[in-house]
């Protein structure tokens, strides 16, 4: 496996990561609600998409984060590499841990009495999109959002707000965006150990 196609299977993990977020709120535009007694607006961060498109964006970032273990290991065979980083890597990120059983479980079927690598027995029940705004960690932060008079969804303040897509079943092991993110660092400090340029 060439370079290019290794850069070409993280390429294609980072379109993954940008089709589960948004950072441009004006493209989610509400709907409006006017029954002639009442105006009000309803806000849907799905952006159009129906769940199944949801859930399979969400499964894509899966796959794509899991399926680079063996795509690395390859590599560093035909490259001379130490393959075991790899699996050194994988075996202390609890994140990967819970990506893999996340796509081993969706491609195998779930098995709630066996814990997977993670022993955790991980599963989505529902994926969602939305909206999740953080301040920054100094005092004072905010972030506030409003609608212009076109209804157009505007963000102020020192934080940061994104559209996301995500779980929302109430999942006590983690956020699914978050732990996507997090395994995904795990994979670039491998990558950059190997000394591959992004």
């Amino acid at each position: 496996m060439a370079n290019d196609d290794l850069i070409s299977r993280v390429q294609r993990l980072y379109a993954a990561i940008g089709a589960t977020q948004e950072t441009d709120i004006s493209k989610f535009m509400p709907k409006v609600i006017n029954d002639g007694s009442r105006v009000g607006f309803y806000q849907d961060w799905s952006g159009g998409l129906s769940d199944a498109e949801l859930a399979n964006t969400a499964h894509i970032l899966i796959y794509n984060t899991a399926n680079l273990k063996d795509v690395l290991k390859k590599w560093a065979v035909r490259k001379g590499k130490d393959k075991t980083e790899v699996d050194t890597a994988f075996k202390s990120s609890q994140a990967l841990k819970i990506i893999e059983d996340l796509s081993n479980n969706d491609r195998h079927g779930y098995d709630p009495e066996r814990g997977g690598n993670s022993g955790k027995s991980p599963r989505v029940d529902r994926i969602t999109s939305i909206m999740r705004v953080t301040t920054k960690p100094q005092k004072g932060s905010f972030v506030s959002l409003t609608l212009n008079r076109q209804g157009v969804p505007q963000i102020a303040g020192s934080g940061t707000a994104e559209v996301i897509i995500t779980d929302s079943a109430g999942n006590k092991i983690g956020d699914l965006h978050e732990t996507a993110l997090e395994a995904v660092k795990i994979w670039e400090s491998v990558l950059g150990d190997f000394g591959v340029k992004l």
